[in-house]
């Protein structure tokens, strides 16, 4: 169907992707039989991918557009991506985000709209065999259903909870009112600013909900480089979010520096290394390899965490959404496609 033929569709479906083909295949694929009561779009905010991502967003109908990796910040290219889609109600999902099932998006707009919560996220699964690190992720994500809102907040936090923790988001696989995101737009923190995200919205009185009967399965690369920025940027994101808290709720959320307790951990990886080493030649030379990721993915992870400790005081500037450079980033967005296709599979 195409767009010139209706008003604005109640749903976007809004796509972060930078060198996705493969994912971006199977993604579409995952939304192709989706069966939801009304139509839906497709955008992709590309961020100059070097493969065919853009090409094949393109091809599947999707709008298509560029943004470039100057400009990128993963809370920013949502900020623009919200603006572009035509929807009320825009489901946020990674290009390695796949949805299980062709009732996924249906519950997840459901959700939003039988709570009357500014937003929602679902639960994650691992996309076959993952590391220790992943698997211990995947975990944060619970078997049942909830509710955040303001007072259970302030409860939770009074009580001695981590704001970080209670703040728990995931805009890898979510929906979220278009309204709300204009009103309190994503931080540019460089990681967790879907927590952020929550603490804002909930602290001004709106609900978010947390959805178990939904999920999607969900892979990120393995990679050294990857989980050094995943201890880094995670690292200085708790210790704003925490600061955003305590000023938003009054309570004290800012914790002794674990600068000691993370150089330690790095300094006795290499007998940890040594000892799974030496286990897997016992047990099975086919788990050395198995052992040596697992080592070099926790040490990048436990270095990052310690540069993110001494550097992280540096970003506090990232805890606001800085406007002159959303601007900026909006007037740099170049259309690759804008095919108007929607979806409608009811």
């Amino acid at each position: 169907m195409n767009l010139s033929e209706r008003t604005q569709p109640l749903v976007s479906v809004l796509i972060r992707a930078r060198n996705e083909e493969p994912a971006l295949r199977r993604l579409f694929e995952c939304l192709r039989i989706q069966k939801l009561d009304r139509p839906f779009e497709v955008v992709v905010i590309d961020n100059e991918s070097d493969d065919g991502s853009a090409k094949v967003a393109g091809a599947m109908g999707a709008r298509v557009f560029t943004l470039p990796r100057s400009l990128f910040g993963y809370g920013r290219a949502i900020n623009v991506g919200v603006k572009l889609c035509r929807g009320d109600l825009i489901v946020l999902l990674s290009a390695h985000s796949w949805p299980q099932g062709d009732d996924w998006l249906s519950r997840m707009v459901n959700c939003v709209e039988d709570h009357g919560v500014a937003a929602a996220y679902c639960r994650q699964l691992a996309d076959g065999k993952v590391c220790q690190q992943e698997k211990t992720r995947f975990n944060l994500f619970a078997e049942h259903n909830y509710k955040l809102d303001r007072e259970r907040l302030v409860q939770r936090c009074e009580s001695g909870e981590d704001v970080y923790e209670i703040c728990c988001f995931s805009n890898s696989a979510a929906i979220v009112r278009r309204e709300v995101v204009l009103r309190f737009p994503f931080r540019d923190l460089p990681f967790a600013e879907d927590r952020a995200f929550v603490l804002d919205c909930v602290m001004a009185g709106h609900s978010i909900a947390y959805l178990a009967t939904a999920s999607v399965a969900y892979q990120q690369p393995a990679t050294f480089k990857n989980f050094y920025r995943i201890g880094w940027a995670g690292n200085i994101s708790m210790h704003l979010i925490r600061e955003l808290g305590s000023e938003a709720i009054g309570t004290d959320h800012l914790r002794k520096s674990e600068l000691v307790r993370k150089v330690v951990r790095l300094l006795c990886k290499p007998l940890e290394i040594i000892g799974r080493t030496i286990e897997a030649l016992l047990r099975d030379r086919a788990q050395l390899g198995r052992a040596t990721r697992y080592a070099a993915i926790t040490c990048a992870m436990s270095l990052g965490g310690i540069v993110g400790e001494l550097a992280w005081h540096r970003y506090r500037k990232t805890t606001c959404s800085d406007s002159s450079v959303l601007l900026i980033a909006e007037k740099s967005i170049k259309i690759v496609a804008s095919e108007n296709v929607t979806y409608s599979l009811i």
